[in-house]
């Protein structure tokens, strides 16, 4: 008599539904250090309205075109010819520890991973949308791209900034300098 081996039980998260609420993790890749938001997003927002959730967590001001990378398909701007962003969340059975990417300006792209940390019930949505957490400033929207901030950031801190920042907090022969 053959003796059958039980298989492993796999415990999966269920697909989000309408009324859950999802906990969303969003960091700007190329930066550092590390610029990320925590977000509370109902099931029933689109993609759509997820970007407008990360425009603001972000502080991007919304001005030019995105999209949204998952499962091989690309959700975004009219202009690009990518599949409409009116998809909702729920829709696209998005489970605890998925991850796709959101390019937002995509002449010099801003990308970002996104990460579904978690699946709350609907007692969460007390005042959903919400930023819960994050860490660091976003770069400013029209600055170059990541690599061009960067660049840029650095240059501050070098030893000829700090030699002009010290030059330039000298006051001038002649010059009164009561501001002390």
């Amino acid at each position: 008599m053959a003796r059958r081996l039980k298989q492993p039980r796999t415990v999966e998260t269920p697909a989000p539904d309408a009324d859950a609420i999802l906990q969303v993790k969003v960091w700007l890749l190329g930066v550092s250090p590390l610029v990320w938001r925590r977000l509370l997003v109902p099931g029933r927002y689109t993609l759509r309205e997820l970007h407008g959730v990360i425009q603001v967590a972000m502080g991007w001001e919304g001005i030019h075109l995105y999209d949204f990378e998952l499962r091989a398909g690309r959700y975004g701007s009219r202009e690009l010819s990518a599949s409409s962003p009116d998809v909702t969340l729920a829709a696209l059975r998005l489970r605890k520890g998925a991850r796709f990417v959101y390019e937002y300006d995509l002449n010099i792209p801003w990308r970002h991973e996104v990460r579904i940390e978690d699946q709350l019930g609907p007692d969460a949505a007390k005042t959903c949308p919400v930023c819960t957490g994050g860490s660091g400033a976003c770069p400013p929207e029209d600055c170059g791209g990541p690599q061009r901030f960067m660049a840029c950031r650095d240059d501050r801190f070098s030893f000829d900034a700090l030699e002009d920042l010290a030059t330039a907090g000298r006051a001038a022969p002649g010059q009164n300098n009561h501001a002390r």
